[in-house]
């Protein structure tokens, strides 16, 4: 009796384990697989082994397995979210915030340093010239949504290309 007992407990335990989440796309397309995580404005999904990363303004629905699951809320707050302000507020950061080739030198000249003082430092597109001057999203500056995309881009940016320079830098002293 016991090992009928545990081998159903088993089963179910399997089968449950192949129950997944539900991904409907724009296009009406339906997937069947795992939702792994929130990455900026896109979801991280995996089916049949392989796995997609799919902007949000191209979903159409999400019918998460476990809603008490983390990435079922953080879902939940991306879409209460505008997707395309988000888009916007990380493209205006990557086009126009920030001297690239100061970062660079800044790298340089104090390697990680820099890194932690862009890391503390809390970029707005008001603060940057070319974006204040450059970007038609104006009306948007003072949105949370738009800011805190425009904010995690600049800096993720800002930071690598500091990185890079940090990295020139020890080519350079272990080639002499």
């Amino acid at each position: 009796m016991r090992k009928i007992a545990l081998t159903l407990t088993m089963s179910f335990f399997i089968i449950a384990s192949y129950a997944g989440d539900i991904l409907t796309l724009n296009n009406k397309m339906i997937f069947e697989g795992k939702a792994l995580k929130i990455k900026g404005c896109n979801l991280v999904f995996k089916a049949k082994g392989k796995k997609y990363i799919i902007p949000a303004t191209d979903i159409f629905s999400v019918q998460f397995e476990n809603p008490e699951n983390k990435i079922y809320t953080e879902y939940i707050k991306l879409a209460d979210e505008d997707p395309d302000k988000c888009l916007r507020g990380r493209l205006d950061a990557e086009l126009y915030h920030g001297k690239k080739g100061g970062h660079f030198v800044l790298g340089v000249l104090f390697g990680p340093f820099a890194m932690i003082g862009t890391a503390l430092a809390n970029p707005t597109p008001e603060k940057g010239k070319q974006t204040y001057l450059m970007s038609e999203n104006k009306e948007e500056f003072n949105d949370p949504a738009y800011l805190s995309c425009y904010v995690k881009k600049a800096k993720a940016q800002l930071i690598g290309i500091e990185a890079l320079g940090w990295a020139a830098w020890i080519l350079i002293a272990l080639s002499l």
